[in-house]
């Protein structure tokens, strides 16, 4: 923003000297204004280009989000689904659209490309794409965290533990987009590694939690059930 400003200060001390080069040298100076327009020009066809570049992304982006959507959940197991059809065509959009398109959409179509993967049974493929995103410092900090969080849940039972608990304490503490379902994940590494009290303790927290979705809410409680010392 202040880049902006900046600029845009600068282009107006320079309209200003134009306009004084013009007051003392009229008929050099004209010369100089039809420069400014032809420039001026320029730059709205560039920012015209632009814009339409960026519409035939989002176009392209809806496509592929219908083609790549409803896919059959891979159950664990079975082989890796091949894509098909209108899928193939979807990813082979989305990672176009996540190499080399407008910055936003980019971030999207990784995105996506990364719940695709996931959904068919290729994980591996998966994780890369939200790695691609969490490490990607333009992208928007809530959708990198979002890449975080899906990274870290899809290992929760084989990933290592020490690298996905330091991952996931980034995203817990008030006012974190993520806090409650990663705290949840937090609470499943404490199963994991047989740290029963404190998992507990972080399910009962969730299920009293007013801030937190009521999904996360409800598997809460029903783990702190589960994992009652008194209960059965």
């Amino acid at each position: 923003m202040a880049e902006d400003l900046f600029r845009e200060v600068d282009d107006e001390m320079k309209a200003e000297r134009l306009r004084v080069m013009a007051r003392r040298y009229a008929g050099a100076a004209a010369g100089v204004v039809l420069l400014a327009v032809a420039g001026a020009g320029a730059w709205s066809w560039r920012a015209s280009q632009h814009k339409a570049a960026a519409l035939a992304a989002t176009g392209q982006y809806l496509t592929a989000l219908r083609q790549t959507d409803n896919l059959p959940v891979h159950q664990p197991g079975s082989p890796v689904t091949p894509p098909g059809g209108t899928t193939q065509t979807g990813l082979e959009t989305l990672g176009r659209l996540a190499s080399g398109g407008p910055e936003g959409i980019a971030v999207l179509a990784r995105m996506q490309e990364a719940g695709v993967q996931a959904t068919r049974g290729d994980l591996k493929a998966a994780l890369g794409a939200w790695d691609a995103v969490q490490t990607n410092e333009k992208a928007d900090p809530a959708l990198r965290d979002m890449a975080m969080l899906l990274w870290c849940q899809h290992q929760i039972d084989t990933g290592d533990i020490a690298v996905l608990r330091s991952r996931l304490s980034v995203l817990v503490g008030k006012g974190k987009a993520w806090y409650g379902l990663a705290t949840e994940a937090l609470a499943l590494l404490d199963v994991r590694e047989g740290h029963i009290e404190d998992a507990r303790k972080k399910f009962a927290a969730l299920a009293m939690a007013a801030d937190v979705p009521p999904g996360v809410r409800n598997r809460a409680q029903d783990m702190t059930q589960a994992l009652d010392p008194s209960a059965g």
